[in-house]
């Protein structure tokens, strides 16, 4: 049983310090490629906020012009909204003179009987 462990303590110590070894020499690349990559990342993330304000920027300026045009609609719905009511206002008017002209014919009549 001993003869048993001393085979597989010999491999088991060699995969720990090859490991090591391994982790120790390769930390320096590691620790390289990393700074390199944060290089990267931050063009990366200039050029992505770049983009971001330009779409900021655009959505403004849109939003300027949509609420011009719908400014504009409104406007032109109020305009038509007000000319339907005055009309209405003076269909009502000669209604009542109508009403009262007919009013006064009624009781003319009303008068001579």
């Amino acid at each position: 049983m001993i003869e048993l462990f001393k085979e597989h303590i010999g491999t088991f110590l060699s995969l720990v310090v090859s490991g090591s070894a391994g982790w120790f020499f390769g930390r320096r690349k590691l620790n390289a490629e990393v700074e390199g990559m944060d290089a990267d990342n931050e063009g990366k993330k200039l050029e992505n906020d770049e983009k971001l304000v330009n779409l900021y920027k655009e959505a403004l300026d849109d939003l300027g012009n949509r609420y011009e045009s719908k400014f504009k609609e409104f406007s032109e719905i109020s305009e038509r909204k007000i000319k339907l009511l005055e009309e209405e206002i003076n269909i009502q008017k000669r209604i009542n003179e109508q009403l009262r002209a007919e009013n006064a014919v009624l009781k003319a009549k009303l008068k001579e009987n």
